[in-house]
C-alpha cells in the first residue's frame, strides 16, 4: 500500500465517518502520505444562495460551507487527523468535484463511507458512489460501517495471459491485497471464478450431440486450466504459504458475492472495468452486480489506460489546514 501518497477522503458522495477517517489517517502515516478531506456541498438556486433580511444580506451558501467546515474539522479532531490534513470546502456535482479534485491535484487513492444497508440481505450502493466507482481514474475504497473485523482480504481475479490489460489488471489487484495484507497482517485469500463457455448447450441442445462424459472431460480441463493461470498470477506476488485459493463455478457476479460472504472478509479487491467501447473502457455489468452485492468495504482499481469522462476544471473553494 506504500503506493498510495496523495489520499483524498471525500465526504460525499457517500458520508464521512469515524472509522473511515480513522482508516485514512492510519494508512497516510504509515505511508507518510499527504491527506486531504474534501466535502461537496450540492449548489442552491441562484436566488436561494443569499437573501436580504431588513437590509441585511445573508449569504446561506457561505454559512452553510461554514457549518459544514467547523463540524468537520470537530470530526477530525475527535479521531486524531492531524495538523498536515488539508480540509477543502466546495459546492458543486459531488462525485464531480472529487474527481476534478484527483485530475488537479494528483490523487493516488479516493476514500469514501458508505453506511451499512438498512436491510442486510439487501446491499446497497449510493448513486453518487457508484459514479465514482465507474468514473474515477484511480482506486476507490468503498468503506462499509457497521462491520465486524475478521482480518480477511479478498482478491477477486480472473486470469487471462492473452488480454494483457485485464492480466496487468490482475496484477494490479494483486499487488495492492498483497501490501495490504502484509502491512495489516490480514489472511490473505484469492477468489476466482470460472465456467466453461456454453456448457448448458453442450450438454442439452439436440444439435450439438456431445456424450455427457466428454462435456464432463471439458469441465475438468477447464478447470485445470484456469488453476495454472492462477498460480501464474499469484506467484508473481505472493509464496503459497502467505494466500489461500478458492475457486468457485459458476457465473461470477452471483458466485463471487456469496463467496465473499461465506468467507466474511472485511474487504474485497476488484476491477471495475470489464469492455473496450468507442467511448474507452467502462465498467462492466459483472463488475458492477458484485460493486452492488457485497457487503463488505471494497478497494476498487481500474487498469492502466482508463480515461474518465470528467474534465478537469476547477471550481472555487476554501480550503485550510487542520489546526492541531
Amino acid at each position: 500500500m506504500e503506493r498510495f501518497k496523495n489520499i483524498l477522503v471525500a465526504t460525499s458522495p457517500g458520508r464521512l465517518d469515524p472509522p473511515t477517517l480513522r482508516a485514512a489517517v492510519s494508512l497516510a502515516d504509515i505511508n507518510d502520505a499527504r491527506l486531504t478531506v474534501l466535502d461537496v456541498v450540492p449548489p442552491l438556486p441562484a436566488w436561494r444562495k443569499k437573501m436580504n433580511v431588513e437590509g441585511r444580506v445573508i449569504d446561506i451558501e457561505a454559512a452553510m460551507l461554514h457549518d459544514r467546515e467547523e463540524r468537520l474539522r470537530h470530526v477530525l479532531g475527535n479521531t486524531q487527523g492531524g495538523p498536515g490534513t488539508e480540509v477543502i470546502e466546495t459546492v458543486g456535482e459531488p462525485f464531480i468535484e472529487v474527481i476534478r479534485r484527483v485530475l488537479i491535484e494528483g490523487h493516488d487513492l479516493v476514500m469514501v463511507g458508505e453506511p451499512a444497508a438498512e436491510r442486510p440481505a439487501e446491499p446497497h450502493l449510493s448513486s453518487g458512489v457508484m459514479h465514482l466507482l465507474r468514473k474515477c481514474p484511480v482506486p476507490v475504497w468503498v468503506m462499509r460501517s457497521g462491520r465486524s473485523g475478521t482480518g480477511r482480504v479478498l482478491a477477486l481475479v480472473d486470469p487471462d495471459p492473452d488480454d494483457p490489460v485485464r492480466d496487468g489488471l490482475n496484477d494490479l489487484i494483486m499487488e495492492l491485497a498483497t501490501s495490504l495484507a502484509h502491512r495489516q497482517d490480514w489472511e490473505l485469500l484469492v477468489g476466482p471464478a470460472w465456467t466453461l463457455a456454453g456448457e448448458a448447450a453442450l450438454r442439452s441442445s439436440p444439435y450439438v450431440g456431445l456424450p455427457g462424459e466428454m462435456v464432463d472431460v471439458m469441465v475438468r480441463d477447464t478447470e485445470a486450466i484456469g488453476l495454472r493461470q492462477l498460480e501464474m498470477l499469484a506467484i508473481r506476488h505472493v509464496a503459497k504459504s502467505e494466500r489461500s485459493i478458492h475457486m468457485v463455478a459458476g457465473a461470477p457476479g452471483t458466485v463471487l458475492p456469496r463467496l465473499a460472504e461465506r468467507l466474511d472478509v472485511d474487504l474485497v479487491v476488484m476491477g471495475t472495468v470489464g469492455r473496450t467501447g468507442l467511448r474507452g473502457l467502462i465498467i462492466g455489468n459483472t463488475a458492477e452486480t458484485i460493486l452492488r452485492s457485497v457487503r463488505c468495504s471494497v478497494l476498487a482499481v481500474k487498469p492502466e489506460g482508463f480515461v474518465t469522462p470528467v474534465k478537469p476544471q476547477r471550481q472555487p473553494h476554501r480550503d485550510s489546514k487542520e489546526s492541531a
